[in-house]
This record gives structure tokens, sequence and C-alpha cells, in this order.
């Protein structure tokens, strides 16, 4: 719990979310970076505090790298994070150079026009000299302004190692948040795991429990755990092979056939080979013979029939299924009525699987309800 809302504080001093904040933060620092270096000098040159030129042009050197730094942040934002490659710090370190160069040529001549070298410390003027000559290099001495650009360039080690920091600290910390909702995720797997093999198990127990006293009740408890064990396993893939599927059908009937043998006769006929190794849409067929059961069986007390006839050709599956409707209907629970996929949603899947090579016919009348269905087999 502790480290959790260590995270938190981390969280929100490296990324806080209000870009107010954000601009606080770096007001605060620059203030301080000036601050710093003003307080710092002006002990050892106490003349500099008298004169108020010398106090603005020190302002001005310092302030500067504000721009500075934030103009290569920004080209190096456009141009992308250089590669891992040899070079690759020479580039930076060239772009960082040229940025300097560039701020720090018209300060001077600012100096010049406004307040005169030769009113500014000896610093000034000695460096002054070279910025204030031509853009493009005449001599060769005159590359020397850049030597001076990297030696100032010392002063931008603290915004840039501190980027670097913060940089590394939000990489831990994103790495951290990844690997603990990598740990939940695995969590919640295990525990979806668990509860159904738990359930799997107490299944198969008081199967074995009830053999003694009702052979009927213990088919019926390893019928549903073997249902349950295709619905959790079996249908996490939009195919699954023909077999598999009319296997759980089978069980399936089984299941419902004892329920409501008193009062229900339930047919299922398959023609052709079921070893072919061909795939259909999971749980596609399933909801036909659901359909037939919720409103055939389960919506009245009186008898029922339903008639399952499948036909398997070389790269086709005709599929019929014939319910007969209840003359009184009984109320039926929340879960039954809202139960299965239905047949509209049938519909939409057979449309995006098999747009154009598909048969769906259903056929309503009074005492009867029939679904004639014809799709490809899928490799």
């Amino acid at each position: 719990m502790k480290s959790e809302i260590n995270k938190g504080v981390y969280s929100r001093l490296l990324l806080p979310d209000a870009l107010r904040t954000r601009a606080s933060g770096h007001m605060l620092f620059w203030l301080i970076f000036i601050g710093y270096h003003m307080i710092f000098f002006f002990p050892i040159l106490p003349d500099r505090v008298m004169s108020a030129d010398t106090r603005l042009a020190y302002l001005l050197y310092y302030a500067r790298f504000i721009p500075i730094y934030y103009g290569a942040m920004i080209v190096l934002a456009l141009t992308g994070q250089p590669s891992q490659k040899w070079f690759s710090p020479f580039v930076v370190l060239f772009i960082f150079i040229l940025i300097t160069h560039l701020f720090t040529k018209p300060l001077y001549h600012f100096y010049q026009g406004l307040i005169g070298l030769e009113n500014l410390p000896t610093n000034f003027q000695l460096i002054g000299k070279y910025y204030l000559r031509p853009w493009i290099p005449e001599k060769s001495r005159d590359w020397y302004v850049l030597v001076y650009d990297l030696m100032d360039m010392q002063l931008l080690a603290l915004p840039i190692g501190l980027r670097w920091l913060r940089l590394g600290a939000m990489a831990n910390l994103r790495r951290s948040e990844a690997e603990n909702r990598k740990l939940e995720e695995e969590l919640k797997e295990l525990r979806a795991q668990l509860t159904p093999h738990f359930i799997l198990n107490v299944l198969n127990a008081a199967s074995t429990e009830v053999a003694t006293f009702s052979r009927k009740a213990s088919d019926y408890l390893i019928h549903a755990a073997d249902m349950i064990r295709f619905a959790l396993y079996d249908t996490r893939s939009e195919f699954i092979e023909l077999k598999r599927e009319l296997e759980f059908i089978s069980q399936y009937l089984k299941l419902e056939a004892m329920r409501s043998s008193q009062r229900s006769k339930i047919v299922f006929d398959c023609y052709g080979d079921v070893d072919t190794g061909k795939r259909v849409p999971t749980l596609l067929i399933t909801t036909l013979v659901e359909n037939a059961l919720k409103h055939g069986v389960h919506a009245t007390h009186e008898p029922s029939y339903v008639k399952i006839d499948c036909h398997i050709e070389q790269d086709k599956l005709t599929f019929q299924v014939f319910n007969s409707k209840p003359g009184i209907k009984y109320p039926v629970s929340e879960k039954t009525r809202h139960g299965g996929l239905g047949l509209a949603t049938l519909k939409r899947r057979l449309e995006g699987y098999f747009p154009e090579n598909h048969r769906l016919r259903v056929s309503d009348k009074p005492e009867s309800f029939l679904v004639y269905l014809q799709i490809p087999l899928v490799l």
C-alpha cells in the first residue's frame, strides 16, 4: 500500500496532468537558475551591482539559455530522437552549439547598440568582438566564437541533466506500472482458470458420489461438466472444427433429453463424414438448436418435438432444425427469455462470414417452426 502511494506521488511530480502545474514548475526552475548565477558572481565583482547596465547584461546573458534550451528541444522533437549510433551525441552537440550561436550573436549586437561593449566588464568585451563580426567567418580566428558557444553550454548541463533524470524516472515508472498491470492480468487469468477448474472438479466429484444412488443424475453431471469445459476452452476462436461442435450439440441434446424426456422427443440425425477437419463459425449452428429448445421445449409443459438433420458434403454443410410450437405458452425466466444469440445475431454473423455464399430459410407456421441453413465448410 505504501509503495502504491509513493508511486502515485512520483507520478504526480514527474507527470503532472495540469498544464498550469507543468508551466509553474518550469518557471520556478528558470527563476532559480538565473537568480543563482546572478547571486553567485556578484560578490566576486561588486561593481556589477552598482551598474544597472551590467546587471541587465548579465540578466539577459543567463536568460538566453531559456530559448536556447527550448529551441533545442523543439528541434530534436521535430527531427525525431537521434538513433543509437556512435555519432548521435555529436549530432546533438552540434544542434545545441548552432542554436546557442543563433541566440548569442544577436544578444551581443543588442549590447553594442543599447549599452556599448566598452561600458561592460572585460569578459563581455573580449568575447563580444567575435560575435560582432559577420555571420559568415572571414578569418580563421572568427571560428573561435564556436568555442565560446561550446563553453557556454556547460551552463546547460543542469537543465539537460535534470531532463534526462526525469525521462529516466518516467521510463522506470512506466515500466513499473506495466509490470504491475501484467502481474494483475496474470493474477486475473489465474483466478479465471482456477474458478472453472474448481467447478469442473466439483461436478466430477458430485457425479461420482451420486452414481451409487442415481446413474441418470451422475450422467447428467458428467455431460454438464463436458459442456462447461467446451464453453470455457473451445469457444475462444472464431472458427471450430465441425466435429467438435457436433459433439457439443450431441451432449447438449442428451442433457435436454434427460431433463424433459417425459414430455419431449428430441431427434438428432447426422449424415456424411464428420472427420474432415473442416471448420465452421463457433456456436453458429448451436444457435439454431438452442432457439429450437428455448421456443419449442422450454416454453411449454405440453408434449413437444425437436428434429435436427445434419448433412455433411465435401465442402458444404446443410443444417435443418424443426421444432413444434406450443399451443399454450408458459411464463419463462428472464435468463431463458434472453438466452441464446438469436436468429438476428446469426444473420449478422452469416453476412460477415459468408456474405454471398450461404442460404438461410425460415418457415414459421402456427404449430411448427423450421430453419434451413446451408454454409460452406472452411479449411
